[in-house]
């Protein structure tokens, strides 16, 4: 059983939606909860590691994508019950919106899939309904991202903020 399984506490969270001139970067899940689902990429933050460089590291792993973060747009928890009613996961997570620095993607094991879709073609039916609904809330920004985008690469980011990249404080 994994430590993240039944915890005592919430476990600490980011997700990521990336925006580039390309569109939207999605990673199939390998492990619950939405195992198979394609979703936005996140994880866990580590002991000593803030919000901000969670992010960053994540989508570094999960995808190969450098990034710049643009702001937080919201917090939300993910309770997991079992079939005998106990919280099998509870994640609190923060979700940022982000664009891409670099667009070549490169999964984190061999079997994973990681994929740019284009905001009009995102493959819903196989997206976890919170994923959806995060995405339909802030498709505005996201769409106003990537026409920018699309319109002068070079230019992505202008309000962006910098997050430097450190290694975890270990204790």
């Amino acid at each position: 059983m994994s430590r993240r399984q039944y915890p005592c506490h919430p476990i600490p969270g980011v997700g990521v939606i990336v925006v580039s001139q390309r569109g939207l970067l999605l990673v199939r899940r390998d492990k619950d909860p939405g195992k198979g689902l394609w979703s936005i990429p996140g994880g866990g933050v580590e002991v000593g590691e803030t919000q901000e460089i969670a992010a960053i590291r994540e989508v570094r792993e999960e995808t190969g994508v450098e990034i710049e973060l643009l702001e937080l747009v919201s917090t939300a928890d993910l309770v997991t019950v079992d079939s005998q009613g106990c919280i099998q996961y509870h994640y609190l997570l923060n979700h940022y919106l982000a664009v891409a620095q670099t667009l070549t993607t490169q999964a984190e094991y061999p079997w994973a899939e990681v994929n740019w879709f284009s905001p009009d073609c995102l493959p819903l039916e196989e997206m976890p309904y919170r994923i959806q609904s995060l995405l339909q809330e802030h498709m505005p920004r996201i769409l106003g991202l990537f026409r920018a985008i699309r319109a002068d690469p070079s230019n992505v980011s202008p309000r962006a903020k910098k997050y430097k990249s450190h290694r975890p404080l270990r204790g």
